[in-house]
């Protein structure tokens, strides 16, 4: 047996499991605690339940042992360097960062669930393997630690149930430690945040010269934005840290989950969106003042002033539920309920809200009753410019009955009109960029732009989105929202001829494969992947594909309009439209293209009449398509001047479509369709010559010609 550290809990030492034949760590415990039976039995209970624990970031307890008078654990041996012994003078690299502290987050979050607090994070309890693995010690153990003593900053001091005293290690105590007052996770919080700003600068938040210097700072002062101090870290990094080292423990991420799922956020993007600084008009960085910081959405808590129990629970379910709603969309990223839930009983104006939560939208909503009925009142609001964006308001009918199915309504259609891509707010984030070159495009902003494409339709749009989006792509590889939308535009390629290169569909099934491999549970991954083999004919896996995009978010009524006319030109009409349907119903600000299926399937069974009703609705200008319909539908209605009109409109967008009309119809629709829309067109006055695949098409003469 071999010495191999000391500290607070005693001695360590590497030692020889013979019956299972491993090294294990020795902890021997100090002799004080050993001669006070209540403070070894307390010891040996919080022991027993961290080794409960079993998490790949904390290191195991293998069992609570005592020999010939000496009380000691037995635990995993963790071969590496403390942390504290690795920061280097100006910090790790981002990526470095986020690992780590993913990684801490993750095993503060399983312990807390469990009811363990640390009370004690700091670097040197943090072990970093040779390979890059994180181990957390003496979870759970350091209230037990020997009484306060003036010791220096990386002293660590014992919890009291005394008043007046402190546990934990100065340099990394909360506010409420050092003040010794009750604590709960939320400390560890706080001291995870002391950590990640001495991971981002390599140096602490607090400084003194004496332990009372120290703890004065800590009760008072406001640490320096760690985007001053390193001008490439994101936004969003400096905006986790400066929530976890806020004074008040209301005002901090609540839990560890919550940082675990903003952490996990930041691994996930590339990096080139991820340190992306954001910078002032004077040019430095700041975490308190931010351009868009990813466009961060909060969401208030309701408000309900009566004295009905069931609607006041109906107001925080319907906030909750649009939070999770909200979650789904990878491209939005959504402010935690337990950081705004402090609003709810505060009167605070939405911009004010926004700027203390760092969110650049904010949502409010409000519940009425009269009589049966209540009245939700909803808005979103652009901090930035304090403009309105949306509001709405939902009446229904009330009973404590049907609280869910109502709720699950109006959510829905909330979520929808708002969040998908065809929503409020893509549409505002996208705008927002339009501004910017082609070439200052981060890839977040590239994803952003392309939303736009499907408000305007057309080969310049198409032109410039996939540019964006391979550039995107270039810099970012597993970017799986990009990559997704850039099989989109392949698709449009094919589709439409836009803009045409060698082999569409084969490109856009590699971009959709790389998006599902990037991000399995993307519903836009998988929505791509089910465009692209549609276009490809294998339809088996296509309504796989589409199937698996609407469930994993069925509140994007986008996927389910598109994935809904191809369902239907697949053959099952019924399904498809009513796809579509639901996704007009959920969002009422949807692009016309949405009632392509209705247009079609009356088509198909000739009525006309109602085809023309659904085609008029479209109002798409720009898009060949919307022409077609019109064309068709007047030419079988034998209104020839109409249909000659929307023809001509057909070919001014698409002058190459006469001679290859019957292949880019078959493109998308069955060969009886495809006949029957070849009939419309030649009532709307287009000249067929020749044989099938072989003929010549050109505009008829006609009236006005």
């Amino acid at each position: 047996m071999a010495a191999i550290g000391a500290g607070g809990m005693g001695e360590v030492y590497r030692a020889s499991d013979t019956k299972l034949g491993r090294d294990v760590a020795l902890k021997v415990l100090p002799a004080e605690m050993a001669r006070d039976p209540q403070r070894l039995m307390r010891f040996q209970r919080e022991a027993r339940a961290v080794a409960a624990l079993n998490h790949p970031h904390i290191v195991t307890i293998f069992s609570v042992e005592e020999a010939d008078g000496v009380h000691f654990l037995t635990m995993e041996l963790i071969e590496g360097q403390p942390l504290d012994r690795l920061i280097p003078e100006g910090g790790f690299p981002v990526e470095r960062i986020v690992d780590i502290a993913a990684a801490l987050a993750g095993a503060l979050a399983a312990a807390h669930e469990k009811g363990i607090v640390h009370r004690d994070l700091k670097p040197a309890n943090v072990m970093v393997t040779s390979d890059g693995r994180v181990k957390v010690l003496d979870f759970g153990l350091a209230k037990e630690i020997r009484p306060m003593s003036s010791g220096d900053a990386t002293q660590t001091h014992s919890p009291q149930t005394e008043a007046g005293m402190v546990m934990g290690t100065p340099a990394y105590m909360s506010p409420e430690q050092v003040a010794g007052e009750a604590v709960d996770c939320r400390t560890d919080i706080f001291s995870l945040g002391i950590v990640l700003y001495e991971m981002a600068t390599g140096q602490r938040p607090f400084k003194g010269r004496s332990s009372a210097e120290l703890i004065s700072a800590i009760l008072r002062d406001t640490p320096r934005p760690v985007a001053e101090l390193r001008a490439d870290l994101p936004g969003d990094l400096s905006r986790v840290v400066r929530r976890c080292l806020e004074k008040d423990p209301q005002c901090r991420l609540q839990t560890a989950r919550d940082v675990s799922n903003e952490l996990r956020d930041l691994a996930r993007q590339p990096s080139t969106t991820v340190l992306e600084p954001v910078r002032l008009a004077g040019g430095s960085a700041s975490g308190a003042a931010r351009a868009n910081e990813g466009f961060w959405v909060a969401v208030l808590p309701f408000k309900y002033g009566g004295g009905n129990t069931d609607l006041t629970a109906l107001a925080d379910g319907l906030s909750e539920d649009i939070v999770t709603g909200l979650a789904r969309f990878s491209y939005l990223r959504v402010i935690s309920r337990s950081s705004s839930s402090r609003y709810a009983h505060e009167l605070l104006d939405v911009r004010s809200a926004g700027k203390a939560l760092g969110a650049r939208y904010v949502m409010e909503g409000s519940l009425r009753q009269a009589g049966a009925k209540v009245r939700i009142a909803v808005q979103l609001v652009d901090t930035s410019s304090g403009a309105h964006l949306w509001a709405e308001a939902y009446d229904r009918v009330f009973s404590p009955e049907t609280v869910f199915e109502l709720q699950d309504d109006v959510v829905s259609r909330i979520v929808c009109t708002v969040a998908d891509s065809h929503g409020v707010l893509p549409h505002s984030m996208s705008e927002a960029v339009r501004s910017k070159g082609s070439d200052q495009l981060s890839p977040y902003e590239a994803l952003l732009h392309s939303f736009g494409y499907f408000e305007r339709v057309s080969a310049e749009e198409h032109a410039v989105t996939r540019d964006n989006l391979e550039r995107a792509i270039q810099q970012a590889p597993g970017h799986a929202d990009c990559s997704a939308m850039l099989t989109i535009l392949y698709v449009e390629e094919y589709v439409h001829g836009f803009n045409a290169r060698p082999d569409p569909l084969a490109r856009a099934l590699v971009a959709a494969r790389r998006a599902v491999e990037a991000a399995p549970s993307n519903h836009l991954a998988y929505h791509a992947l089910a465009t692209v083999l549609f276009y490809r004919r294998e339809f088996q896996a296509f309504r796989n594909a589409a199937d698996r995009a609407v469930a994993l978010n069925p509140m994007d009524g986008y996927t389910a309009a598109y994935q809904g006319f191809l369902i239907a030109y697949s053959g099952d009409w019924e399904r498809g439209c009513a796809w579509a349907e639901r996704a007009r119903k959920l969002n009422p600000h949807h692009p016309g293209w949405y009632w392509f299926p209705s247009v079609f399937d009356a088509y198909r069974k000739r009525d006309y009449r109602a085809a023309l009703d659904a085609a008029l609705k479209i109002n798409m200008p720009r898009f060949w398509r919307a022409h077609l319909a019109l064309a068709v539908i007047y030419g079988e209605l034998g209104e020839r001047d109409a249909a000659r009109a929307a023809l001509q409109q057909l070919l001014r967008l698409r002058p190459e479509f006469a001679p290859t009309a019957r292949e880019e119809l078959g493109k998308s629709w069955d060969s009886e369709l495809v006949e029957q829309l070849m009939d419309g067109l030649r009532k709307a006055g287009l000249e067929v010559a020749g044989e099938a695949g072989t003929e010549i098409a050109k505009p008829a003469a006609g009236p006005g010609s």
